[in-house]
């Protein structure tokens, strides 16, 4: 097995796959202090620095396309530690890191919150990048609680989640601002600080939406600005000049391609989905949310005539809805809109792959799931999730993907087809 015998002061660059243990002295990786028998694993499209705290043996393995370089000089910008000095000696309780893609969003969240855990600051780090989520699954925005230090965000445990329901925020910007905002304040119950780390869409009328509204919601004490040149002024101009702090970006960030952001994707969600089973949820007693379905006054489809596929129907402010064996007719439609007004339509099986998030009644996200079938005339859905009790779950919500269990995205739905 390789080995390296590093001296205080020394740098290595780190590029995964590849796992390492620390045979001897003490190193900082990604600012987490590892000392004699601590094992660090690196998956495939990830890179983190190493630093030598105390002249220490360690030894590696490497994986495909990993790889250990070792380096002249540092790879930190100085002008973090110098934040990071601040942050320790002010304690602010919101922190809020912003960047375009690929700057080192998550690299800097993580350097930040090992180094609070250096000096006795127990941080919350919050994951809003739905499509690339390190804490929690994809679709979901996560919060962990640093208890260790970790290489890579994806090691803090899980505390709580919030489900956004895709892979983007784009058509999901109320789930976005909400979820951000509730688990700000959950991170603060039980952690000194809370950082946010967010999306890198941040232009077009969305992107600079989305970026606004969170600041406005979140309302954070500092404003962390990873830029390469001037990218972010255009929403830095309604920030207080005072909470805004501006850092240059890693010379060392790895950038990564359309491909590998889908395979990391893929990757963590069949990981997800490995140990999942199938559970069987009553509709009278798990409320459906996010959707149409189950919000109207049931109309009894014997009284609808030769409309003999419809399978269930409700009456809701805004008309009707149906749900049919098979595709309804124009003329069928016509029939209802002629009784009903406006006719909303579900064809049975469309909910097949849709991907929910299953909640208690405290809207605390249990966990993710597949739907297998619902069966509208029993008042049951089929889904495919890790979790376990059935009886927990007290509502279901809808969102807008197809996926498989192997984590592989089949497609879109529609904002409003349930």
């Amino acid at each position: 097995m390789p080995e390296l015998k590093l001296k205080h002061g020394d740098v290595a660059m780190l590029e995964g796959q590849l796992s390492l243990e620390v045979k001897g002295g003490e190193v900082l990786i990604s600012g987490g202090l590892h000392g004699k028998g601590s094992k660090v694993v690196i998956p495939r499209a990830k890179s983190v620095p190493l630093e030598v705290e105390e002249d220490a043996l360690v030894t590696y393995t490497l994986g495909q396309d990993g790889k250990v370089e070792q380096l002249s000089e540092r790879t930190i910008p100085r002008e973090w530690d110098a934040l990071i000095s601040e942050i320790i000696q002010r304690r602010p309780k919101v922190i809020l890191v912003m960047g375009n893609v690929d700057v080192g969003k998550s690299f800097f969240t993580t350097y930040l919150a090992n180094t609070m855990l250096r000096h006795g600051l127990r941080a919350g780090a919050i994951d809003s990048d739905v499509g690339q989520s390190d804490i929690g699954p994809p679709t979901t925005m996560g919060l962990g609680i640093f208890e260790r230090p970790v290489a890579l965000l994806y090691e803090v445990p899980l505390s709580s989640a919030y489900f956004v329901g895709s892979m983007s925020p784009s058509e999901h910007m109320l789930e976005f601002v909400v979820g951000v905002k509730w688990l700000v304040e959950h991170g603060l119950k039980k952690a000194d600080m809370a950082i946010v780390n967010t999306p890198g869409w941040i232009f077009g009328g969305p992107g600079r939406s989305l970026q606004l509204y969170t600041l406005e919601t979140v309302d954070p004490d500092i404003v962390v600005a990873l830029q390469r040149e001037e990218e972010l002024e255009h929403l830095l101009s309604s920030v207080p000049p005072a909470r805004v702090r501006r850092l240059p970006v890693s010379a060392k960030v790895r950038s990564r391609s359309s491909a590998e952001r889908a395979s990391l994707r893929a990757m963590f969600l069949g990981k997800y989905f490995e140990d999942a089973g199938k559970l069987l949820l009553d509709l009278q007693k798990a409320r459906l949310k996010r959707c149409y379905l189950h919000t109207g006054r049931p109309v009894d489809v014997g009284t609808l005539g030769a409309q003999a596929q419809v399978l269930h129907a409700e009456q809701m402010p805004e008309g009707v809805l149906v749900v049919t064996k098979r595709k309804m007719d124009e003329n069928a439609i016509r029939e209802l809109e002629a009784r009903f007004g406006h006719v909303r339509t579900i064809t049975q099986g469309s909910e097949r792959n849709v991907i929910v998030g299953l909640t208690n009644d405290a809207n605390e996200l249990l966990g993710i799931g597949i739907i297998e079938r619902i069966d509208y005339e029993r008042g049951q859905m089929a889904v495919l999730t890790p979790v376990k009790n059935a009886g927990e779950v007290a509502a279901v919500q809808f969102g807008s993907m197809r996926i498989k269990p192997d984590g592989e995205e089949i497609g879109t739905v529609k904002q409003g087809t349930f």
